[in-house]
């Protein structure tokens, strides 16, 4: 059974370009220009979780299932020396399933339109190499997380030699080190309620070339590099699953750390509902998900309990929505000199997230909308910029950042080692309390040789409680367009004008919203009701 339906459609609205649009001109004063501006339509259906026993009882005339531990007759009479899988005996259960596959490919490439169901049932199932799949429209179906457990075997080690892979490069990476290993010709693969784990091996399935893959209600449980490797991959659905421990360093001490999902040029495809978290064991070596180039894609709804919690460097990505998640770790999405901008919309579009990590965005990136967020800040983990931009390539922007709650900002707001034009700060709402180090500097630094008439400070409310704030933090950065702020307790007011135009202050609109998988925290302005944490 297959559950493809995209769950919500991007569509990117006002053909022709709008030449007054900021991310288009950069003209970065109209007051009006406070919401999107690229509309995001979106809509979200209800999903069901499919069980073994409503897949079998609704299986058509088109849709086969072949449970491994019960196979008819007529596997047998193709492949003699096949045995039925068997449960929690502790042998090689790999080829069983292998040979379903196969059976599976031959029964296809002789014009058969069955789309097999590969059904594993409850117990633990396990795995001393690795299953290619070659077939298309193939379902692996457990009955359940913890249920149905496919884990590899003792004797199946690859150890991280060859981590980290290219990221880009197909030839370098391990096909062999994963659970499953997707070929080109495998479109249209469901994997869906089981766990997958797998501590001696890189990952649970390993995908280049497939379209229209789904990976829903899976348990990745305990992975040396990703749980999910992707590569070359267009219309997937990833959402509802539990990512623990599911990815990791390369070589121990290298640094270089693979994410729960990992995906390479990834478009028009949708990772949502998804719980990914990290043990005291393997603290600071997981990333939640990891990227190169992502085009029409949306993460959304997820709860991400990791120290990097998207990260999407180094490529020209695009239409790229974030939104609607809990997010303990960083978005980083550096690119040398920002990156380009899309003829007709953004790079990324960051909104109604909830943030809880001081160093909560690293920068640069051009053509960039961050609104509608809740940043949160505990007051004794103050180390972080809530935007860090360490790239020295003079970038031209935009960035528009409004909309937002910001609670103890930390070391600052924002601070750009390079040149950064084009940055519009408004209808924010920031309380700056005295943190554990009492933090002097100012809230927006800028590179002293940036065109300071680009950037925008306006219709703020600002305002620190205890330790005084300076708004800026060199004398450059005074050439700003700085007007309409609501200034409380900021101790450089002197050395700037900031002239009341009679426009609305803060946030146009109260924020409340739900973030997190399936919606589990729920924010009202600044205040968060969430369930306990694991």
């Amino acid at each position: 059974m297959q559950d493809f339906e995209p769950q919500s459609k991007m569509c990117v609205h006002g053909s022709p370009v709008d030449r007054s649009d900021p991310l288009i001109n950069n003209n970065l004063s109209d007051p009006n220009n406070d919401m999107l501006l690229y509309t995001i339509v979106s809509a979200l259906a209800d999903i069901e979780t499919l069980t073994s026993h409503t897949l079998i009882a609704n299986a058509s005339a088109e849709q086969r299932v072949l449970d491994i531990t019960d196979l008819p007759p007529e596997l047998f009479e193709t492949y003699p020396r096949l045995v039925n899988a068997v449960a929690n005996d502790g042998r090689n259960d790999a080829a069983t399933i292998q040979t379903v596959i196969n059976w599976a490919s031959a029964q296809q490439a002789a014009g058969s339109t069955e789309r097999p169901t590969i059904y594993i049932p409850v117990g633990v199932f396990d795995l001393a190499k690795t299953i290619n799949v070659d077939a298309a429209d193939v379902t692996f179906q457990g009955a359940g997380p913890g249920r149905t457990v496919l884990q590899n075997a003792n004797t199946f080690k690859v150890g991280t030699a060859s981590l980290p892979d290219g990221e880009t490069t197909v030839d370098s990476s391990s096909r062999s080190a994963y659970l499953f290993n997707l070929q080109q010709s495998a479109d249209n693969v469901s994997f869906m309620d089981m766990t997958l784990r797998g501590p001696e091996i890189h990952g649970g399935i390993f995908g280049e070339q497939t379209d229209r893959l789904v990976i829903r209600d899976i348990e990745f449980n305990n992975f040396l590099w990703s749980a999910v490797r992707l590569l070359s991959v267009s219309d997937a659905r990833i959402h509802n699953n539990a990512f623990i421990d599911a990815g990791g360093q390369a070589k121990g001490d290298s640094g270089v750390t693979g994410g729960s999902i990992f995906a390479t040029y990834l478009n028009n495809s949708e990772i949502y509902n998804n719980r990914i978290s990290e043990s005291k064991d393997r603290n600071r070596e997981v990333y939640g998900i990891k990227g190169r180039k992502f085009q029409n894609t949306r993460i959304y709804k997820n709860t991400i309990r990791t120290n990097f919690a998207i990260e999407l460097p180094f490529e020209h990505d695009s239409f790229v929505e974030i939104d609607h998640n809990y997010l303990s770790g960083a978005i980083s999405v550096p690119k040398f000199a920002g990156g380009k901008v899309p003829d007709n919309g953004f790079t990324f579009h960051i909104h109604h997230n909830y943030f809880t990590q001081s160093y909560s965005l690293e920068w640069a990136r051009n053509g960039a909308e961050v609104d509608h967020n809740v940043f949160v800040f505990a007051t004794d983990k103050d180390n972080g910029n809530l935007i860090s931009n360490f790239d020295s390539e003079p970038a031209q922007g935009p960035t528009l950042f409004h909309n937002n709650l910001i609670l103890n900002p930390g070391r600052g707001i924002v601070w750009h080692k390079g040149i950064y034009n084009n940055f519009s700060f408004y209808n924010n709402e920031v309380v700056a309390n005295k943190t554990i180090t009492p933090r002097k500097d100012g809230l927006f630094g800028f590179n002293e040789k940036t065109d300071f008439s680009t950037i925008e400070i306006r219709d703020n409310l600002i305002q620190a409680n205890g330790t005084p704030r300076p708004l800026m933090r060199n004398q450059a950065s005074y050439g700003a367009m700085i007007k309409n702020n609501k200034l409380v307790n900021i101790s450089d007011v002197n050395k700037f004008k900031n002239p009341a135009t009679g426009a609305p202050r803060g946030l146009r609109e109260p924020l409340s919203f739900q973030a997190g998988a399936n919606g589990e925290f729920t924010i009202n302005g600044f205040e968060v009701t969430s369930p306990a944490a694991p």
